[in-house]
């Protein structure tokens, strides 16, 4: 009897030693890894073939589980090239970067997939690349900003011969003030309307739908600049200056002028950011990493557009009509042009100024680097402000 009820004893132990895990709860196992690209898809405009255009893609993985390694690749013709990156193993809520150049042979649309893959989670992310080939040598155009009404602004183009009928590649914006074009897309700021917040936008150079890139804590942006990696802005309204990767990510403010100093036009070289203060002002430059501001120049009449190049800084003077330019290393001022109708956006390139005239006369001009005659390019203008120069 005894030995009967042992046997029962230990049996009934064993059962609870085989139910007991099976009673609790079970861990919550971690999401699976989740890719993806930004942009994406990504068309790099036009480019001319024998030329490069280069963008940063941005590899965001927001499962609950490390990809492990991963690997990259591109399928599609050879104009696309990796070229660069940091994509080897993503841990979750993290990004890493791979950047791709774009070197048309020769004319023509072409197609392009952007792989991310991971062999041991099974994950995978794409991006559809597209970019066009153009005819020989990349021509020179001059873009603008046309503010017209509150939400009828435009974007517009032209040869740099100042030849043929401006065409138009984007219509219906707020108020757009500062531009800036790269090999392949256009940027540009609006302000805040009743319907939609202020924004920072772009397009390809061949025209199309607008991109949002930036379009929460901005105010007023008003000068707006851009190079390989960076998208750079002034706000009027905060008195800011600010960037942010052109594949997107946290803003980074990089100096405040404060709210009255109502900074207009920005410029960038490899090392350094320039804008002008129009409420107060000045001319001045900051590092690219942030730091202190440092005021170049003083005294001068309502400056809006800036620009540079390897060896001098150039501005507007809306106020009494000028354009002047200085050495960056320091020295004396020169007047380039006087006798202009409220100037605003300014840039430049190897040989010429060109600038905007937005008071009654409404044209879009041009005159040599080292000052002389003045050129107008185009008439007729409701109300130009910003002004770039590119392919």
């Amino acid at each position: 009897m005894g030995s009967l009820f042992g046997r029962a004893i230990a049996v009934a132990g064993a059962m609870v030693v085989a139910l007991g895990p099976a009673a609790g709860v079970a861990a919550a196992k971690p999401r699976p890894p989740v890719l993806a690209f930004s942009p994406a898809p990504y068309d790099y405009g036009q480019v001319a073939a024998g030329q490069s255009a280069s963008r940063t893609f941005t590899l965001a993985n927001t499962g609950g589980q490390a990809t492990g390694k991963l690997a990259l690749a591109l399928t599609g013709p050879a104009a696309f090239t990796i070229t660069g990156g940091t994509c080897h193993n993503l841990a979750p809520g993290k990004t890493c970067t791979v950047t791709v150049r774009f070197t048309p042979a020769h004319t023509g649309i072409v197609t392009a997939t952007l792989t991310a893959a991971s062999k041991k989670r099974h994950v995978t992310a794409t991006d559809a690349l597209t970019g066009t080939g153009g005819l020989g040598a990349a021509p020179g155009h001059l873009y603008w900003t046309d503010q017209i009404g509150t939400e009828s602004g435009t974007i517009k183009v032209i040869p740099l011969t100042g030849a043929g009928t401006p065409a138009t590649l984007v219509t219906e914006q707020a108020s757009p003030a500062g531009v800036a074009v790269d090999a392949g897309h256009i940027y540009w700021g609006t302000v805040a309307t009743q319907v939609v917040p202020a924004m920072l936008e772009e397009a390809p150079l061949t025209g199309g739908h607008p991109t949002a890139l930036v379009h929460t804590g901005l105010t007023s942006p008003t000068g707006v600049a851009v190079d390989a990696s960076h998208i750079y802005w002034s706000d009027s309204g905060s008195g800011t200056i600010s960037k942010m990767l052109l594949t997107g990510g946290l803003i980074t403010p990089l100096a405040s002028s404060g709210k009255f100093a109502l900074p207009a036009g920005v410029a960038v070289d490899s090392s350094h950011i320039y804008w002008a203060n129009s409420g107060v002002g000045t001319i001045n430059e900051a590092p690219l990493t942030g730091g202190r501001p440092t005021t170049l120049f003083s005294g001068q009449a309502s400056p809006w557009g800036v620009a540079v190049d390897s060896g001098h800084i150039y501005w507007t003077n809306s106020g009494d009509g000028t354009i002047d330019e200085a050495p960056l290393t320091g020295g004396p001022v020169t007047t380039l042009v006087t006798g202009q109708d409220s100037p605003e956006g300014l840039a430049v390139d190897s040989g010429h100024l060109y600038w905007a005239n937005n008071d009654l006369s409404g044209t879009i001009n041009e005159a040599p680097l080292t000052g002389g005659p003045v050129t107008t390019l185009v008439t007729g203008q409701p109300s130009p402000v910003g002004v770039a120069v590119g392919p």
